[in-house]
């Protein structure tokens, strides 16, 4: 349980936006002093991995500005990464979804990356009159005394952010959570089924760990704070070593076999992004010996268990395709995705795991924001699509 009404005093008035690792690397001792950096453990340098390629790319449905974004996207099979590193700050401020403030009043870029990057303003925040700084919506008014470990990014709330941003960062630092010990920070979720999803993973990765949710309304201050720069970096970095503890985590090693399940995951009970004419194609899932799997209600383990057997998993781009970090290596995906949402997110899981993968675009039907609408796809293409890949 959390108390409000601390006495927090010194709050910055302005917040300049600058990098973590910047100021790790390039600053002097002082200024690191006075940024509150305790300690600097490096999880990697920079450095690279390695995706396979994709098996195949359906791009005739891409709405025509977006063709060379997704080919460009696609041709990049070595995928580098900036340096990782888990930082204790003092007195550090958190604040909206996760957005970290340093004592002297440093907003670290890396933990509004999903903001900034658009030029939007982090929840919690606002913009100053010049443009050219931030200051908090909330003022502080709590402090946490107690050593923490920031698990809380951009997009909590969806099951598939969750997974590779903050379900990552509990299975690398499982031990010195339940060791150290750590109390663990994460988002509150109105959702009581994302709510479930959340409070399981911690209870299966850092069984007995102390947790706190903190909401998106707060800005607290904290004495200790582990902040780790992230793992999952949008739209195409996923760190292959916290991906694979997550996945050890929930499927046991040495068990896992191809059982010659194929699984379609369907969005129909969803508002948005829906394929419109699954109906008619229902006759050709059949055909190929789809079952059709909504994931929606499903236990994280029993969503691994039933992801990491599947020969074929083929489903609707959404967040319930996450779980193919929990497949075997020789299974095949295929997503099916509406022709103005070109995010490479699921092949960079696919890959990384030298999972055959592939990407069929259909067109939409439906007029909402890029990534929402509903689409069709034809039945021959995706004939030929299952007949490539399946024989």
């Amino acid at each position: 349980m959390v108390d409000p009404g601390s006495d927090v005093s010194g709050v910055p008035d302005s917040l300049s936006v600058g990098g973590l690792e910047a100021m790790i690397n390039g600053s002097d001792q002082a200024y690191r002093d006075a940024a509150g950096i305790k300690q600097v453990s490096q999880l990697a340098p920079r450095g690279s991995y390695s995706r396979r390629p994709m098996a195949l790319m359906d791009t005739f449905h891409i709405i025509p500005q977006l063709v060379e974004n997704f080919k460009y996207n696609a041709s990049i099979s070595e995928q580098f990464y900036s340096e990782i590193n888990a930082t204790v700050l003092a007195d550090a401020y958190v604040s909206g979804q996760g957005t970290v403030v340093t004592r002297n009043g440093l907003l670290v870029q890396e933990s509004a990356l999903e903001y900034l990057a658009h030029n939007q303003v982090p929840d919690g925040f606002r913009r100053e009159q010049t443009g050219q700084g931030f200051t908090f919506a909330i003022q502080p008014d709590t402090i946490i005394e107690e050593a923490c470990i920031l698990v809380k990014r951009p997009w909590y709330r969806n099951y598939g952010h969750w997974l590779v941003d903050g379900a990552t960062i509990l299975a690398h630092f499982a031990e010195q959570i339940i060791t150290t010990p750590l109390t663990v920070v994460i988002g509150a979720n109105e959702s009581p089924l994302q709510r479930n999803i959340v409070r399981e993973t911690t209870d299966k990765i850092c069984p007995g760990a102390r947790v706190i949710e903190m909401p998106d309304t707060a800005t607290w201050r904290f004495a200790n704070l582990l902040y780790v720069t992230p793992l999952h970096r949008p739209p195409m970095v996923k760190w292959p070593p916290a991906m694979a503890k997550l996945k050890a985590a929930f499927v046991e090693e040495g068990t896992q076999a191809v059982q010659g399940q194929r699984l379609y995951l369907s969005r129909a009970d969803a508002d948005t992004r829906r394929l419109a004419n699954e109906a008619e194609l229902s006759g050709l899932l059949d055909q190929h010996g789809f079952k059709t799997v909504f994931t929606n209600g499903m236990s994280l383990a029993d969503q691994a268990r039933l992801f990491s057997s599947a020969e074929v998993v083929m489903g609707v781009k959404g967040a319930a395709l996450t779980n193919l970090l929990f497949c075997a290596p020789e299974a095949t995906a295929i997503c099916l995705s509406p022709g103005d949402f070109v995010d490479p997110f699921f092949w960079d899981i696919a890959g990384q795991m030298g999972m055959a993968y592939a990407e069929v675009f259909g067109r939409s039907v439906t007029n909402n924001s890029i990534g929402r609408n509903d689409f069709l796809i034809e039945a021959e293409r995706l004939e030929r699509v299952l007949a490539t890949l399946l024989t």
